[in-house]
């Protein structure tokens, strides 16, 4: 091979043109999203995407077939997932959810037992396959780290959490926070954090007029009528001396 590299990469070229899913019987139709392109010349085709690989024309051998590297894990897949997730994800079409949800040994929602092996946690397991890729060796971390932040950036993060926390609930519990509650008069004294009464006037309409009396009518509304009725009568006088 490496005194006639050319002829090498002929061969490799040729095989891969026999390739079942190349001939044009096994060729995948266009789509609808393949038909919105219509740059290429002689007209539209298919555009490979990831999902092509589980596609019959890719799968004719198996030992050259994309599904059959990961049969394993679909086959553990299924069996962490109650049966009603599956039965939707085919019927229904909607995505498989449910996986590993229910512990193993523990029955589902129609009562089977889930009979399953539990993998290693690859994110935080030490004698995980290929290591923890969310652990490095050289710095530590807190047993409820979960997400690899290390030290000394989560116990600072949970520090400040647990303040906002304190805060918020002094907030309800300590003089710091005011709550309106309903009066009967002109204005109410509140006390605040240092025992001093503040004086807050009320802001509603209907306080306003419970205290105006029971005829209903407001100082203000009084003085300005008073006004009107001053100007009236001035008014009168002048046309009366005329």
């Amino acid at each position: 091979m490496s005194e006639r590299p050319l002829e090498a990469i002929k061969r490799a070229t040729k095989a891969a043109d026999r390739a079942p899913h190349l001939r044009k019987k096994n060729r995948t139709g266009a789509d609808t999203v393949d038909a919105l392109d219509t740059t290429g010349f002689g007209g539209i085709y298919h555009h490979d995407g990831p999902y092509d690989a589980t596609l019959a024309a890719r799968n004719r051998d198996k030992r050259y077939a994309p599904v059959e590297a990961v049969k394993y894990g679909n086959m553990e897949a299924l069996k962490a997932t109650p049966r009603e997730n599956v039965v939707d994800s085919l019927e229904r079409h909607v995505p498989l959810q449910g996986t590993a949800t229910i512990p193993p040994g523990e029955p589902d929602y129609s009562g089977r037992i889930m009979q399953y092996e539990e993998g290693a946690d690859l994110m935080r397991e030490e004698d995980a396959p290929g290591g923890p890729y969310k652990r490095w060796d050289h710095i530590k971390y807190h047993p409820n780290d979960l997400k690899g932040k290390g030290e000394p950036a989560y116990t600072i993060e949970e520090d400040l959490k647990h303040q906002k926390r304190l805060q918020g609930r002094s907030l309800n519990h300590t003089g710091r926070g005011f709550e309106m509650q309903p009066t009967t008069g002109r204005s109410t004294a509140t006390t605040g954090k240092g025992g001093d009464a503040t004086t807050v006037r009320p802001r509603s309409a209907s306080l306003e007029s419970a205290a105006a009396g029971p005829s209903g009518s407001s100082p203000r509304g009084k003085r300005l009528s008073d006004g009107i009725k001053r100007r009236i009568g001035s008014i009168r006088r002048r046309h009366d001396d005329i």
